[in-house]
Order: C-alpha cells, then structure tokens, then sequence
C-alpha cells in the first residue's frame, strides 16, 4: 500500500513540473537580489546587524532600518550551501507553496477542483512575473497563511488557525515590511465580519464570541510585530517608504501596464471575480466583496501589489464561479448524453489504481531529466554572470584593483556592492529608503544631464564612473576634463578620474 508521500497526484505534477521549470528558467538578474546577498553574508560574518549603511558613500554610516535582515541571513545560508540552484529552489518553494495554499482554499470553498483551478491558471502568470529571490517572496507565503487561517475562521469556525498568526508575524515582520498587510488584512476581515454580525436581525451570540476571539488573535499579531530589532521604529518604517514622492520614479511602484500579459492576465481574474458574483445565485457578503476589492484596487496602483491581489482573488473567485451558473452550466454539460456515454466506455480513471501513481513519477522522472544538464553547468559560489550585463565591468574592475568612490545607475548599484564591497562604495542603489526623496532627485538630475549636473557631480568627489553607454552623464564626463574611459564592452563604460600630479606621484 502507497503511503500519502509517495502519491504523486495529477495536481502535484503539475506543481513539480512548475518547479522544475522556474529552476531551468528562472534569470538571477534582479538587481536588489545581490544587495540582499551580500547583507546577509554582512550579517553572518560580524555576528550582528550593520548599525549603519555600510555600502555606499553618499549615505556611510547614516541609519539604515535592516527590515529584511533574516531572510537575508536565509538567502546567504542558501546561496552558501547550494549556490545559485539553491536560491533558484528557495524562490521557487516559496512561489508554489503560496499558490498552492490558494489553490486548496478554493478547491475547498467551490467543492470543485475544476472550479479551483480556473482562477489559479489566470493567477499564474502574474505570480510567475513575480518570483524574484527577493524578501516579498516570504511575504506572498505569509499573506496565503494569513488568509487560510482567516478563512477556515469563516467557513468552517476554526478558532486554532488564528492563535499560529502570531508565531508567523514574528518571522513575516523580520523578513519584510510586508508584515503590515497581514495586519491590514486582519483588521479589514474583522471589521467586515463585525459589521455584518451588526448587521443581522437576531444577532447570534456564539459568534459574537468568535468575533471576540478573532480580536484575542489579532491583538496577539501586533504584540508580536514588535518581535523585531527596532520595535516600534519598525511600524512606522512601511508609511515611510508608502509616502516616499521617487516611488513615481521606480517601475513597481507605477500602475501595471495593461499590454503587458500578466497584467492582462490579472486584469481578467478580476473581472470574472466581478462577473461571477454579478451571477452567483447567492450574492457575496461584505467580508467576501471588501475583502478581494481591497486588494483588485491596490493592484491597479502598483505592479508590486498585483500578486498580493491575485492571491486575494483566487479563493473568493472560485466561491463565486461554485455560486454562478457556470457551475450550473459545467454540470449540465458533465451529465449530458454524450459525455455520459464516452465516460461509460472511457472509464472513469479509477481502474488504474496505484498504476496512476506510478505513470506520475515515471512523468516526473522524464521531466527531471531534463534539468541535470542546466544544473551541472552552474558553479557554486558565485552569481551567473551571464544573466547581469554588468559584469564585464564589475570584472575589470577588481581585476585592476581600482575602488574608491563609484559613480553608477540607479539599478546597478545591488550588483556592484555584491561584487566590489568592501573596497569600492556605490553612489547609489535599490534601497531607495536609505537615500531618500532629495538626493535621489539630485541624483537624477546629475545622471540625466541636467543644467546643474556639474556642481552637484563634483560634490561627490567621485573615483570612478560605471555607467551604461547610453547614460545622458556619460557622454558628459567624456566631453569633460578629468575623466578617461579606461574600459568599455557592448553593455558598460568605466571612466576614471585622471590624478592630479602631485597625487599621480605619491600613487607612484
């Protein structure tokens, strides 16, 4: 007899073959990905957080809130002990696991696999677009727990689920600042379940002392969100970086583009969230409307927020397809004549038996096979190089021994401080916190070219220039005195300060 770990189910397969195809195709190109890294490798090697910024030069020593440090440390312990498969399989792990929560939340609600998977295969591609070894990994798999245990509450009167809220925040609030939709999310269910308890004409008293209980759990989640090294400086920390003017500046703050196709993809889920409960026989409830449209809304405004919207969806969405006349319709169709006789001589599938099972793994084992070759040609202990452009430059750089003070672009600076750290110090890079609103337009205006880039150039008192060639500062600083282009590939120009002479001297 097969024990459960040994059923590789249909559904199962489909997620391993997922998993094994983010491994063969997923780029470690995302520039916050090496930052990330080598904080982590930071926070390993001295035994403690940095107590300031510790990469770049415009921002040394300045406070730095560390919000991510413990997936950091994870990140680092993974790279360190599998290398880049290692952080490939992490990304990809968390990814699927959130989905798959989604996924058995509505296969629960809609009673109906098939309905379940409606809205997870329009659900996918926006997920897929997603998956980044980056911190809001661990923040999609927090929201699905979050959301499971808020469920069952609704639907089933689980009251145990919400007491693990607590244990989950503590890791959720030391590994994003994502932390804070969990709350979010708790305190827009409760309302609306306690709006909706008002709202009845003979209100029940055993769910009042539910609801009481659900308030029990979420006072236990805030305490528990000061289980981090800044206390209360940590929940001030997401409204900071909310109202922050540069997120206008920066691709995933800005509203999705809706030729882009995971966009259209969320767009559809949430139109046929709208369209089924137009439908439903039975109409959706406040929590059941408030809830989705909280998130469909939010996911309009940024790119970033469309895989918390579509984790939302999901489960609500199925419900309203299982109170539509699309499921009506589905089983009219499945009870037909036809299909009644060619599922009478198909068989129904259950004649296999174990053999099912079986042909599963014989299906992984093929789909495994393909992936061996990919993961023998990536070396442990350092990034691909081929998925970042930069690094041409980067190699030039420490091979030549040069440092100091670097000039660079915005998105470059996560690859630069993985590569050149400690002896070189970026001017910038993916922590957009840490540099705030002013420099940054400062910092702008100088890479673009602007009238005043020159006085503000100078005041960096730059080394070194690694710029893309088609940066507006570049073309600048080649027409100007005092740099020199000492390196340039098909992607990347470095540009060195010449030496006055008396420097070039004691160099010598």
């Amino acid at each position: 007899m097969l024990t459960r770990p040994f059923k590789l189910s249909k559904t199962d397969l489909v997620y391993f073959t997922a998993f094994i195809l983010l491994l063969a195709g997923m780029p470690l190109a995302d520039p916050d990905y090496f930052w990330h890294l080598k904080t982590g490798d930071y926070i390993v090697a001295h035994g403690a957080l940095p107590a300031g910024d510790v990469f770049s030069f415009t921002r040394a020593g300045q406070p730095w809130v560390l919000h991510e440090w413990l997936f950091e440390v994870l990140l680092h312990a993974v790279f360190a002990g599998a290398g880049d498969i290692g952080v490939k399989a992490l990304v990809a792990v968390l990814g699927l696991a959130a989905l798959a929560l989604v996924f058995g939340m509505a296969r629960r609600l809609a009673a109906s696999a098939g309905l379940a998977w409606i809205p997870v295969a329009i659900a996918a591609p926006v997920i897929a677009s997603s998956l980044a070894p980056r911190p809001q990994m661990l923040t999609y798999l927090c929201l699905a727990l979050y959301l499971g245990a808020l469920l069952a509450f609704k639907y089933a009167g689980a009251i145990r689920p919400l007491f693990a809220l607590p244990f989950v925040m503590v890791v959720w609030v030391n590994g994003h600042a994502g932390y804070a939709i969990g709350i979010v999310l708790l305190v827009l269910f409760a309302a609306c379940e306690w709006l909706g308890w008002l709202a009845q004409p003979v209100r029940n008293p055993e769910q009042k002392r539910r609801l009481l209980r659900l308030a029990q759990a979420i006072c236990l989640v805030v305490l528990a969100s000061l289980a981090n090294p800044g206390l209360f400086e940590r929940w001030l920390y997401p409204f900071q970086v909310l109202g922050m003017t540069v997120n206008d500046m920066i691709q995933e703050w800005q509203s999705p583009d809706f030729h882009w196709l995971p966009a259209k993809a969320y767009l559809a889920l949430v139109l046929l969230f709208l369209v089924a409960n137009t439908y439903a026989a039975r109409k959706p409830d406040l929590t059941e409307l408030a809830l989705p449209l909280f998130f469909a809304f939010n996911g309009c405004i940024a790119v970033r927020h469309m895989p918390l919207a579509v984790l939302v969806l999901v489960p609500f969405t199925a419900l309203a397809l299982a109170r539509s006349p699309f499921a009506a319709i589905g089983a009219r169709i499945h009870g037909s004549a036809p299909v009644r006789w060619y599922m009478a001589r198909r068989g129904t599938g259950k004649e296999l038996g174990k053999g099912e099972f079986v042909l599963n793994w014989l299906a992984a084992g093929v789909i495994a096979l393909c992936v061996p070759a990919y993961v023998h040609g990536l070396q442990k202990g350092e990034p691909a190089a081929p998925d970042v452009k930069l690094a041409g430059a980067a190699d030039f750089i420490a091979a030549h021994g040069l440092g100091g003070r670097l000039f660079n672009a915005y998105g470059d600076g996560g690859y630069l401080i993985y590569r050149l750290a400690p002896h070189a110090r970026v001017a910038i890079d993916g922590r957009a916190d840490v540099y705030g609103d002013g420099f940054i337009k400062d910092y702008m205006r100088v890479y673009d070219g602007a009238a005043d880039w020159q006085p503000k150039f100078e005041r960096l008192g730059v080394d070194l220039a690694v710029l893309p060639l088609d940066a507006p500062i570049r073309q600048l600083l080649l027409a100007s005195p005092g740099f020199r282009e000492v390196y340039r590939d098909k992607h990347y120009a470095v540009l060195q300060r010449d030496l006055p002479a008396s420097r070039a001297k004691e160099a010598a």
